[in-house]
């Protein structure tokens, strides 16, 4: 792997900085070491929008600084993998990178206060998966905008707020998450009018329904199910993969629904989720399908030919 880098001091700690990537790679897995020195911080500009056709960053366990503008201007990147227990996460480190959309954190710590920081640095809609040792968690936490108004009674100026982004980002404090609250605002990303964040939202909860209610996950599954097209539309995208198995598996899909899932996977030659699709109305509608044949047999006894 074509990376810059010198060796550093943090602290107590020596070892590499990465100062730049000069690959082509479109998967890129950051080394734990390089020549036995352990990679311990991401340097200013590391990654930026020379970075033509790479889309997703892991980044190694011994992490300990993402030094501010580490992505900067980043319009290929769309995903980074990290570890919870990074330590030093600078101010404006993604900021401008407006591709970065999912973050993949493994928390194996038990730490929130790198992902409180990445949530305060970005006001646009990030999808965060947790990975837990026991479970994981998928969260998305739509974008917001600020503005300052000036009230030249009070001499002072007032932030307005526009957008459920901030309160779902409330719900993620350094302590840990407060998944009731956050499954308690969704009818704020309904009333923001971007449906396609209240379908990723919901997703994510039933996916992984770790401390999800029965109430929680009924209106998860109701809003789904009202907004079915759009839902199997953007599960064709390659970030949703995985979606449509929520979709069997909930048995969300009616006859109607099956037959457009079946097209729009078979013009993409998804050969495995065509099967598992044609299995799924094996299981469900085709004894219905078949019963209907036999009762308009059976009918026929009636007429004299």
């Amino acid at each position: 792997m074509a990376f810059i880098y010198e060796k550093i001091k943090i602290r107590d700690r020596e070892g590499l900085e990465i100062l730049g990537y000069e690959g082509n790679a479109k998967k890129l897995t950051v080394p734990e070491t390089i020549d036995g020195i352990p990679v311990i911080s991401i340097g200013k500009n590391a990654f930026t929008d020379k970075n033509k056709g790479l889309e997703e960053v892991r980044l190694p366990k011994n992490l300990y600084s993402i030094k501010a503008f580490s992505f900067y201007f980043c319009s290929d990147i769309r995903k980074i993998c990290l570890w919870d227990g990074v330590d030093d996460y600078y101010d404006g480190a993604i900021r401008t990178s407006t591709g970065i959309c999912d973050i993949e954190v493994e928390m194996t710590e038990g730490r929130y206060e790198l992902l409180h920081r990445i949530l305060e640095d970005s006001d646009r809609k990030l999808r965060i998966l947790f990975s837990f040792p026991d479970h994981k968690l998928q969260l998305v936490f739509p974008d917001y905008n600020s503005h300052s108004i000036s009230d030249p009674r009070a001499q002072t100026f007032h932030i307005r707020i526009e957008g459920s982004g901030f309160s779902y980002r409330e719900c993620l404090r350094k302590s840990g998450i407060k998944i009731k609250e956050y499954d308690g605002l969704f009818n704020r990303a309904l009333s923001g009018n971007i449906p396609e964040e209240a379908i990723e939202i919901a997703v994510g909860r039933l996916k992984y329904p770790y401390e999800l209610s029965e109430e929680a996950a009924g209106i998860y599954r109701e809003h789904l199910k009202k907004e079915f097209d759009r839902a199997l539309e953007l599960s064709m995208k390659p970030k949703n993969e995985g979606w449509m198995g929520l979709f069997i598996k909930e048995e969300m899909l009616d006859e109607q629904s099956l037959d457009k899932a079946l097209k729009l996977v078979s013009e993409r030659k998804l050969t495995e989720l065509t099967g598992e699709l044609m299995e799924y109305r094996c299981q469900h509608f085709q004894n219905e399908n078949r019963g209907r044949q036999k009762l308009s047999l059976s009918g026929l006894d009636d007429f004299d030919f």
